[in-house]
């Protein structure tokens, strides 16, 4: 089930308020997928309470593309200030049982200004995979193959490209990456039009012509009217070039 997750959130900065004592200073609310049918759910904690709060607003079960029970939804929390300083939110994807595996950490950084307002100073982890408003593709990739991953979608303005990105493998504790190690290969979609879309990958070298892929994989994507981006399948040899069964696999 694990592969489906890689689905990711969306961030909404808030506009300060006045600086009148009657008017909400400014907040941060951050929202992510979430499926409590699976077993993984989110955990949140600050850092230093006195300076940060963090508002559980609740889960809300979202609508399914398929009409099928256990699809899921959102769940959304507010980051306020209490005091000036600089904290952390540390946002936790897993299983919420002792020993229950961690999906995903996802860590805010935030300053709290004098007039309690909050900002969002940096952020680890790959948040858009967890964005209602994303739809996000991970593949395994090694350009010094010469084989690299291209894409077609089954219909137009229904998904756009956010980012592309080749992420190169990540070197162990003092040592440097091995020459010619493969990474991941990163796109980032947002919802445009609602519909259905498939995404064929297909892993080729560039360069050759009339020649199959080595590999294909199918994303498909439901985009709802809201713009909401849910993955609904997929195809082909996933499997093989998922980096969160390859991990699983070591």
């Amino acid at each position: 089930m694990k592969k489906f997750f890689a689905l990711l959130m969306t961030l909404a900065l808030l506009a300060p308020g006045l600086a009148a004592a009657q008017t909400a200073p400014a907040t941060v609310t951050i929202t992510f997928v979430e499926n409590p049918t699976t077993g993984y759910t989110w955990a949140v904690k600050s850092s230093d309470e006195a300076v940060l709060a963090v508002v559980d607003n609740g889960y809300m079960a979202g609508e399914n593309a398929e009409g099928l029970e256990g699809a899921g939804g959102t769940h959304s929390w507010t980051l306020t200030g209490n005091a000036e300083g600089d904290a952390t939110a540390t946002f936790t994807f897993g299983q919420a049982w002792d020993g229950g595996e961690v999906a995903a950490t996802i860590v805010y950084t935030v300053h709290v200004d004098a007039a309690i307002a909050v900002a969002v100073t940096g952020v680890t982890g790959n948040p858009e995979q967890y964005d209602p408003m994303k739809g996000t593709v991970l593949l395994l990739e090694n350009p010094t193959t010469g084989y690299t991953w291209a894409y077609k979608a089954s219909a137009e303005g229904i998904l756009t490209l956010d980012s592309d990105t080749f992420i190169p493998p990540e070197a162990g504790e003092g040592k440097e990456a091995l020459a010619g190690a493969g990474g991941t290969h990163y796109w980032v979609f947002s919802g445009a039009a609602e519909g259905d879309v498939t995404l064929t990958f297909g892993y080729a070298r560039s360069w050759e012509e009339g020649v199959e892929p080595e590999a294909t994989v199918l994303y498909m994507f439901h985009v709802s009217p809201d713009l909401h981006v849910t993955l609904i399948a997929v195809g082909g040899d996933y499997a093989a070039y998922d980096p969160m069964m390859a991990d699983a696999e070591k």
